[in-house]
């Protein structure tokens, strides 16, 4: 039988210059001379592609998602500045297992000392998951990775002692603001007052501990970062924390979101949805309590008293006032006539999706139809994770703020369930 005549990809100057691509070209046209070549061949590209098998593949098979958390470590970069968030990269690490693997699912946490060894580990498929990772363009515009919208807005604000009396930023004129040089702090602070026409004082450092002790022994008025390492930073002041106060103003934006691989779409869009169902029972007043309380079936579920969830049955609160009024006028020895009973209440559609009894999320991202339910009962909804994690309910009281509902004058907008 004749050999078949491949040509050659590539021009003999290639071929001259790399010894890998003539090695590649005898490979190829060996392989269609030797029927044992080519079978050896296929199997080496079947295992090739076994090795590079998707994410989501590889979680289902070893029924564990792997996740990468940034300690921020600020001698590590000048780039990020934000604090540490284990807790709360955990929670949302949990989350994401859940939605594919149930409620048993299994995590493993790595931490790095900064974002460019937690990209790198990602990169390297050391791990699946960054659960909070700097959304912007240096990061962005790597096309190796996805990202959801933002699950955590952070950016510069001010720690100042309770003493001094300050309520506002812009009351800082004047006042000598301590801060790590050459970093993006410096940047916003300098825009910011540039742009309010305020009189600005700083005061660099080139390490953490000398400018934090120069703060608590009263050298400047102000500790400027970013809000995440200001609540980390009182908090590590331990008895002196109660001392010191955040201002409400945030100065510049820094959000947060979660990373993955572009390889594997299907992935990063139940990390995105998963992040949407948590935002979307925060919305619909669905909780970790109410959610589990679902699962009796002689408790029915509903949501904060808004509306009824999963079936036609009136909200408890308007049982007497839907109940016929005969039944109401025997129990007090009226003899007042009947009246027809008011209509059920419209289903929330939303809540309905939230809580398995549809097919929305299952047939849409070949997940449990219970999936999100799973979510809400082991997480709670994104208000209950926040507080839990990083704001009242945690040691770093760190204020809600922007990370609230749009409809509470924060920026978290979640996209609709339909």
């Amino acid at each position: 039988m004749k050999a078949l005549a491949f040509p050659s990809p590539v021009n003999r100057k290639a071929k001259r210059a790399n010894p890998f691509v003539r090695q590649a070209h005898a490979v190829i046209l060996s392989a269609a001379k030797n029927p044992r070549i080519g079978l050896f061949c296929c199997l080496f590209f079947a295992i090739t592609s076994a090795l590079d098998a998707s994410t989501l593949t590889h979680i289902r098979q070893t029924k564990t998602l792997r996740c990468g958390i940034n300690q921020e470590t600020p001698e590590y970069s000048s780039t990020d500045d934000h604090g540490a968030r284990i807790a709360f990269d955990t929670d949302i690490c949990r989350a994401v297992a859940i939605a594919i693997l149930g409620p048993k699912a299994r995590t493993t946490v790595t931490t790095y000392p900064d974002d460019v060894a937690t990209t790198a580990a990602l990169h390297n498929r050391k791990i699946d998951l960054i659960p909070t990772q700097t959304l912007d363009l240096t990061h962005a515009s790597d096309p190796s990775l996805t990202f959801s919208p933002p699950l955590l807005h952070d950016g510069v604000g001010f720690l100042v002692p309770i003493a001094a009396s300050l309520t506002r930023a812009d009351q800082l004129s004047e006042k000598k603001i301590c801060f790590l040089g050459e970093t993006q702090v410096e940047v916003a602070l300098r825009t910011w007052f540039t742009q309010q026409h305020l009189a600005f004082l700083p005061f660099p450092f080139q390490e953490e501990g000398e400018m934090e002790a120069a703060f608590v022994t009263g050298n400047c008025t102000a500790l400027a970062g970013d809000l995440t390492r200001l609540a980390t930073t009182r908090l590590a002041f331990g008895p002196l924390a109660s001392r010191y106060a955040l201002l409400p103003d945030q100065i510049s934006q820094d959000p947060l979101a979660a990373a993955s691989r572009s390889d594997d779409p299907a992935f990063a869009n139940i990390v995105l949805w998963t992040i949407e169902v948590l935002l979307n029972a925060e919305q619909s007043g669905l909780t970790q309590h109410s959610t589990a309380l679902s699962s009796s079936p002689s408790a029915p579920l509903v949501s904060s008293g808004i509306s009824p969830l999963l079936s036609s049955r009136r909200h408890p609160s308007l049982s007497s006032r839907s109940a016929p009024l005969s039944s109401r006028s025997e129990a007090k020895g009226s003899t007042s006539p009947p009246s027809v009973s008011s209509p059920p209440l419209p289903l929330n559609p939303t809540l309905q999706i939230l809580t398995g009894q549809t097919h929305e999320i299952g047939t849409r991202l070949g997940l449990d139809n219970a999936s999100a339910t799973h979510v809400i009962a082991a997480i709670g909804n994104y208000g209950e994770l926040y507080n839990r994690d990083l704001g009242d309910g945690s040691p770093l009281k760190l204020p809600q703020a922007l990370n609230r509902l749009d409809t509470q004058g924060g920026l978290m907008f979640p996209l609709p369930l339909k």
